[in-house]
């Protein structure tokens, strides 16, 4: 049975949830779903959550007291904003994923996000140069690289796939697929390698926070322009994030 529900911030209640989700992708869900973690750890809440498309693929009880047997507050969507807030509940306590990959030491994740990113927002489809100077950066370090895309189209995909051929540095291809409910092997694949040059995509930064610690790259540009539109979630990354998520190196 479902109970009423109050708004966020009534005091007296037990219990905290997510009793729907918003039209989003994997990365959205995940972050928006850790922010509930966070919220009832640091209040001293049970939880609940309605099953969701890729809970299916972490251990433990993802979904907490659902159903809901008592009357909750409901928790609303939100995403950056609150991902750094200090709750005491790392990541990597909250997603722990059922398959595990089996990778070379020190393998780079290459990340590159188009087809929505193009209306989205323009900016956040990252240049060429950053790719390339990111790579170049790291070639002496890594065994191999596994290059991960959903729009094969991009120049920066093809400069990298080039770039790596002439560098004879090892590489493969993730899944790259824009299907997306066919997402998972890229995922835990990225979720245990060693570096990540990364994208601005959701997908990327939960992998960057699941399973292995990793040397993060970022882009400089990307991440300077949205601290000067005064965007939380990188603005405190750019300040130092935290043990389950900070910035390696800015390029």
């Amino acid at each position: 049975m479902w109970y009423l529900t109050g708004e966020t911030g009534v005091g007296g209640w037990l219990l905290i949830g997510i009793d729907r989700f918003p039209g989003c992708g994997f990365g959205n869900r995940v972050i928006y779903y850790y922010n509930l973690r966070q919220e009832a750890h640091s209040r001293g809440l049970e939880f609940f959550s309605v099953p969701w498309e890729g809970s299916q693929y972490f251990e433990g009880n993802v979904l907490g007291s659902f159903p809901p047997e008592t009357s909750y507050e409901s928790f609303p969507f939100c995403l950056g904003d609150k991902f750094f807030k200090e709750s005491g509940i790392s990541t990597r306590e909250v997603f722990k994923l059922k398959a595990k990959a089996t990778l070379q030491e020190r393998t780079c994740a290459v990340h590159f996000r188009g087809t929505d990113f193009h209306s989205w927002n323009p900016d956040s489809i990252l240049s060429s140069k950053y790719y390339l100077e990111s790579l170049d950066s790291i070639k002496g370090e890594v065994s191999n690289c596994i290059v991960f895309t959903d729009d094969s189209n991009l120049k920066s995909y093809k400069d990298t796939i080039d770039f790596l051929s002439k560098e004879r540095l090892p590489f493969f291809l993730g899944d790259n697929t824009s299907n997306r409910l066919n997402y998972i092997k890229d995922f835990v694949i990225m979720s245990e390698c060693d570096y990540i040059i990364s994208s601005p995509s959701t997908f990327n930064i939960c992998a960057g926070f699941v399973g292995k610690k990793k040397k993060i790259i970022h882009s400089s540009e990307w991440v300077k322009d949205r601290v000067l539109k005064e965007d939380k979630f990188w603005i405190d990354l750019e300040s130092g994030g935290n043990d389950d998520y900070r910035i390696w190196r800015m390029i």
